[in-house]
């Protein structure tokens, strides 16, 4: 892999989000076990079981709340939606690796394929956290263990589609790393300035709103950072890519490299990948059409070929 490529990968990484709140008092935290929280429609009562549930996401740098448009336009149209807390982001003291992360994401879908079909959505730096966490979790190994749903789409946006083994940066260093992700190894935390924001996460967003969402960036953890996908679940679980270009330049090349390299690597179930001219957050700019999109690949059966 080139310099440049390795380069551009870490844009990925650097791909946080906040969005706007949605109408106030719409969402509500809730406390499950342990120490994650979750935005929910505040209508949540029990699951429709003919329909799956979206866990969604969030990568460095945010918080749930960055869902609140999309998770506000699946409840229109009669989905749920569950977005976890990943502590890599905004914990103090910072977290070592991402293991908090990878235990959360997959208590969640765990907990839900119990009685529900779950569609898994990642931005960014999620996609490795995400890709790793649901071994064993894909619809025919849930079904074998006697629950009634599983893991039936991965939907990658801008997300970080990589191979079991793969590192962002070695460990004790800041390689890989844009200059725009101020490292701090004495903190242990990487930031992104608030003149960065625009041309990092939301390039087709004004100038007032991005200033708004600067506001609610928090320090992700560096060892999150050094830590190393074990598991590739795009390999077993339907998946579906979607690539913003009207991103950054590099990160548009880097995003169609990781979706070539995976399909060359060996067996695979990508089988969808669509491109829209949007900047790093649809969810944020285009929340309805990122829904639609959602409801539709959801939907979709397997279709390789």
């Amino acid at each position: 892999m080139t310099l440049d490529v390795r380069l551009a990968l870490s844009v990925l990484t650097g791909t946080r989000f906040v969005s706007v709140a949605a109408t106030p008092g719409e969402y509500f935290p809730v406390q499950p076990p342990s120490y994650s929280r979750f935005i929910l429609p505040r209508s949540s009562g029990s699951f429709n079981m003919d329909k799956p549930v979206f866990v969604l996401l969030h990568g460095a740098w945010h918080s749930p709340s960055c869902w609140g448009r999309v998770i506000a336009e699946l409840e229109r149209a009669g989905y749920k939606a569950v977005a976890p807390a990943l502590p890599s982001s905004g914990s103090t003291p910072p977290t070592p690796d991402w293991s908090e992360d990878v235990k959360i994401i997959r208590q969640t879908v765990s907990e839900l394929v119990k009685e529900n079909d779950v569609v898994v959505v990642t931005h960014s730096f999620s996609g490795m956290t995400g890709g790793t966490a649901l071994e064993g979790l894909n619809k025919d190994a849930c079904i074998s263990k006697g629950l009634k749903g599983g893991a039936v789409r991965l939907i990658y946006i801008t997300a970080f589609l990589v191979p079991e083994g793969f590192q962002h940066s070695p460990e004790g260093t800041r390689d890989n790393m844009l200059p725009e992700m101020v490292t701090s190894l004495d903190d242990g935390t990487v930031t992104v300035k608030p003149e960065d924001v625009k041309g990092m996460f939301y390039q087709d967003l004004d100038d007032d709103t991005v200033a708004e969402l600067a506001k609610e960036l928090r320090p992700h953890s560096l060892g999150a950072f050094w830590s190393t996908t074990t598991y590739a679940a795009w390999r077993h679980i339907p998946t579906t890519y979607v690539l913003t270009t009207g991103d950054r330049p590099t990160t548009v090349v880097a995003a169609q490299y990781l979706v070539d390299s995976a399909k060359a690597s060996g067996p695979h179930k990508i089988d969808n990948v669509i491109k829209v001219e949007t900047g790093h957050s649809p969810f944020i700019s285009r929340p309805e059409w990122t829904a639609q999109t959602l409801i539709e690949e959801a939907k979709r059966p397997l279709q390789l070929g």
